[in-house]
């Protein structure tokens, strides 16, 4: 299983910042929060005819830390 990382990010298109969620040079996900919205993930499809497979409480808690940035 491949280790995940995340990474604050400001995106010219949005209004705030937003948590990117990488597996090695890959981007897999990115929460966000903009103005008026839920908290939301967008999860990024991985190459063709393959799938992702991640360590569960990894991933829940990037998450976790993720929302506790967007949420401050």
């Amino acid at each position: 299983m491949k280790k995940l990382t995340s990474m604050i990010a400001s995106p010219s298109d949005r209004e705030n910042i937003v948590i990117e969620i990488w597996s090695e040079n890959i981007q897999v996900a990115e929460v966000s929060r903009e103005p008026g919205k839920a908290t939301e993930i967008e999860i990024f499809s991985p190459a063709a005819g393959t799938t992702w497979h991640f360590n569960l409480d990894e991933f829940r808690a990037l998450l976790d830390e993720a929302t506790g940035i967007l949420t401050t």
